[in-house]
């Protein structure tokens, strides 16, 4: 989606995306970031489940791999772009094996993944992502730490990745006016355990490594 944090990222590493590249979950939803325009005259190929805007070929990548092998052509890429996708995907693995298998070696993935956001269908919602459970799912890649960092929804709000805990006490919720009276109008008025709840995207580089 159009997550202006996402965008710059991908731009910040431009040196490391090689053509021929493909992004998946590439349709435009009306505020969707378009990245083709950014790497003229390469070979860029736009998936998704659903025809649009930004769609060059339909794929479902929880399909058998055979399945995306044929509809992709057997070349592999060196770039995949995967971002607000996997947490809409309800087999994962599956997802995450078939990406494996159209990659090339020494070639990257940008993945970003939801830690809290609000339950979204497109079409349905199914995950929320630690750094840990996207090293299980993509056990052939290394994670570039530096170039991958958690941020919020605010362009330019990032926090490193080997970050852990975002502690939010009662005080802070329940000394702020105007938000205690919302949450108590919401029901929830006091609290004897700390939320983790920020911040909101997980954005990992990684490259495949065999």
């Amino acid at each position: 989606m159009g997550d202006l944090n996402q965008l710059d990222w991908v731009l910040e590493n431009r040196a490391r995306v090689n053509a021929p590249i493909l992004e998946i979950g590439s349709k435009d939803h009306g505020n969707t970031n378009d990245f083709r325009p950014h790497f003229p005259g390469a070979r860029y190929v736009g998936v998704d489940i659903e025809e649009g805007k930004g769609v060059d070929a339909l794929c479902d990548f929880t399909s058998p791999e055979e399945e995306v092998r044929a509809r992709l052509g057997a070349a592999p890429f060196r770039t995949a772009i995967c971002l607000s996708v996997l947490e809409h995907c309800s087999h994962p693995f599956r997802m995450a094996e078939n990406i494996a298998a159209v990659l090339e070696s020494g070639a990257h993935l940008f993945l970003s993944v939801p830690w809290v956001w609000n339950m979204h269908g497109y079409p349905d919602d199914y995950w929320r992502f630690t750094p840990s459970a996207v090293r299980v799912l993509f056990p052939r890649f290394g994670v570039l730490e530096d170039s991958s960092f958690w941020s919020s929804k605010n362009r330019g709000e990032r926090f490193p990745l080997a970050t852990r805990k975002f502690r939010f006490t009662e005080e802070m919720f329940f000394e702020t006016p105007a938000l205690a009276a919302e949450l108590k109008q919401k029901g929830l008025t006091r609290f004897s355990h700390p939320y983790y709840c920020f911040p909101v995207m997980l954005n990992m580089l990684l490259v495949k490594e065999k």
